[in-house]
């Protein structure tokens, strides 16, 4: 309860310093500002991009239409059939035309997820790095977690990624270990692993 707690007041703490941002489930409004991050990341990140966000075809106005559509089926109002996995896409809006941050909640993990990607996922667009972006909109997807009845959350990153383990830490993570990742770009690359407890 103590630990619930204080998770609020952190985010509280943090709501307030970034008042203007909202999260929000990904959905066709947000096609302007999504394509304007898909080239963010597409110059400036392109590993990111490859890993997590490359189409079959380029991105494009019906290509983004068809991606909120399929992220809508994905999610399951918090309660999956058998044997299958909810997923909720997030984005963290500046403004109408700015997105600061994309999220995924997932639930309940796989021996995929297990390995490299957890129950929550955050990418901050590089032109918002370095600006405490990441841990804010890791906070405000750890309090989706708690909404979704989840006693605590499993995180991972690339190991050596000094910046996002000092992120998942700053929110409480506690390191589990490092385990080669079995995702198809990266293979045998080590992700460092944690878990976030709630109560």
């Amino acid at each position: 309860m103590k630990r619930d707690l204080r998770l609020g007041k952190e985010i509280a703490r943090q709501s307030d310093e970034y008042s203007a941002m909202k999260l929000e489930e990904l959905n066709l409004e947000h096609s302007t500002a999504f394509l304007a991050m898909m080239e963010d990341f597409l110059e400036h990140d392109p590993k990111t991009f490859e890993r997590y966000f490359k189409r079959p075809v380029q991105w494009n106005p019906f290509e983004f239409k068809k991606y909120a559509l399929e992220c809508e089926e994905e999610r399951m109002d918090w309660r999956p059939k058998a044997k299958a996995v909810s997923r909720t896409h997030y984005v963290v809006r500046e403004n109408p035309n700015t997105i600061i941050g994309y999220g995924l909640l997932q639930f309940p993990l796989t021996s995929e997820s297990e390995n490299d990607g957890g129950n929550l996922f955050v990418a901050i667009p590089p032109k918002f790095r370095g600006q405490g972006n990441g841990g804010f909109c890791l906070s405000l997807l750890l309090f989706e977690a708690v909404r979704a009845g989840l006693r605590r959350a499993f995180v991972t990153c690339a190991a050596e990624d000094k910046a996002a383990r000092r992120v998942i830490e700053k929110n409480r993570g506690e390191f589990l270990d490092e385990v080669k990742t079995t995702h198809q770009f990266g293979q045998n690359e080590l992700v460092a692993r944690y878990w976030i407890h709630f109560s």
